[in-house]
């Protein structure tokens, strides 16, 4: 394999082609070195040109990105003489002969988000499904969703999938069966992650506990060969990889520049949670939300829609669909078209170069001027200085900082993402 320039940072990050989370990772790592000449990235891994890291001594890599921590790692990295690394959910080790840093999704906010879901609901009641490996990211959830639960006045349940030697799936499948059948209800399960969801949705068949008239459940990553694919399609939070991925290749690029050691550990956000079936209410609004989302999401550029179109798109009464947007997303029909139009500016600004006194025509915006006071007001900055500053998943103004309003939903409050809903 050919080297870059002598001058040029070279990155290795290690794919996992069949998982959605390690695909959106990767693009936030391409999309860093995109926007930065002096960096260039190699994937290797399952899926890719390069299924084994071997290619790459000859390539000398400065840096690589990797996803475990364990003994064979540290081995894999020492060997391609690689002087930093960054793990991405999981600790750097503490005696790693390397600079190193890590890169962490911020699991009080996917807690913080379910425990909002729930409340929506009007759900009294919060259970957390643990991962068999009972992680440090999971325990993190599930720590946060019981103070969640305390602090709103709600129950809590955990549960955890007994240690023996051998593991007996169907011993297991059986415990949790009788563990959910034994939840007050209605009742809202988080699981770790979409493939825990995807057991606890067995189990529910097995224990026959309706979803979600009696359960409603939630996973975590909105695993594409997964979610939709469930009876009931299982609803997903969707932690921020892209902007995880940008994030992780611009602390490396840190650790190879620069002389520390270590870095502070990096955390990334949630971008919002697609809601299918596994979390509708009774009446069907969550679906019904989500046509009158889709609807709008379609005709951004169509000035002359009005809330009556998005009923009628959603084949429901005028005033059915007012009470449900509401009691769903806390916003207005009006407001949440003003927050799409403004998402969709903000994606033209920062991924095309099409010229800003035509974006707000393509935005559904008849008045330039009202749009340019309307995103001032919002963000704080001109539309020119938002596109010429926010570059790059961590600062592309789409996604809040902790305890602050997402930038372009009105719907969200402090320290809420929005939730984009998929039916």
């Amino acid at each position: 394999m050919k080297n870059a320039a002598p001058d040029t940072i070279r990155i290795l990050a290690h794919l996992k082609a069949e998982l959605k989370a390690s695909r959106d990772l990767t693009g936030g790592v391409l999309h860093y070195a995109a926007i930065h000449p002096d960096v260039t990235v190699q994937l290797f891994g399952a899926g890719t040109a390069h299924p084994h890291h071997e290619d790459f001594h000859a390539w000398k890599p400065d840096g690589i990105i990797v996803s475990t921590n364990d003994d064979r790692t540290v081995d894999l990295i020492k060997s391609l003489g690689c002087g930093a690394a960054l793990f991405v959910n999981a600790e750097a080790p503490a005696a790693a002969p390397f600079r190193c840093a890590s890169v962490f999704c911020d699991n009080k906010a996917v807690a913080e988000a379910a425990a909002r879901l729930f409340v929506d609901k009007g759900l009294k009641h919060f259970a957390f499904v643990q991962t068999l490996e009972r992680e440090q990211w999971a325990e993190e959830r599930s720590r946060t969703m019981r103070e969640c639960a305390s602090r709103l006045g709600c129950s809590f349940s955990a549960f955890d999938t007994p240690r023996t030697g051998q593991r007996d799936l169907r011993r297991e499948l059986s415990l949790l069966a009788a563990w959910i059948a034994a939840l007050p209800k209605p009742c809202g399960i988080l699981a770790a992650n979409d493939s825990r969801a995807k057991y606890v949705v067995d189990a529910c068949r097995e224990a026959s506990v309706a979803i979600p008239e009696q359960v409603m459940v939630l996973g975590v990553d909105n695993e594409d060969f997964i979610c939709p694919q469930l009876h009931p399609a299982l609803s997903s939070i969707m932690p921020d990889f892209h902007q995880g991925g940008y994030l992780a290749a611009e602390m490396l690029v840190q650790l190879v520049a620069g002389g520390r050691r270590r870095l502070p550990r990096g955390v990334f956000g949630v971008r919002g949670i697609a809601e299918r079936v596994s979390t509708s209410d009774g009446n069907d609004a969550g679906r019904m939300v989500g046509k009158a989302d889709a609807f709008m999401r379609l005709n951004i550029g169509n000035c002359d829609i009005s809330v009556r179109d998005v009923a009628k798109a959603a084949h429901v009464s005028l005033r059915l669909l007012q009470m449900n947007y509401k009691a769903v997303t806390g916003a207005t029909i009006s407001q949440a078209l003003q927050s799409l139009r403004l998402e969709k500016v903000c994606e033209l600004l920062r991924e095309t170069l099409t010229p800003i006194g035509r974006i707000g025509e393509l935005c559904g915006f008849t008045s330039e001027t009202y749009l340019k006071n309307l995103f001032r007001a919002r963000f704080g900055c001109s539309m020119r200085d938002w596109r010429k500053n926010r570059l790059g998943g961590a600062q592309d103004g789409l996604i809040p900082s902790r305890g602050s309003p997402c930038p372009t939903c009105p719907r969200s409050s402090p320290r809420s993402p929005s939730r984009s809903r998929c039916t």
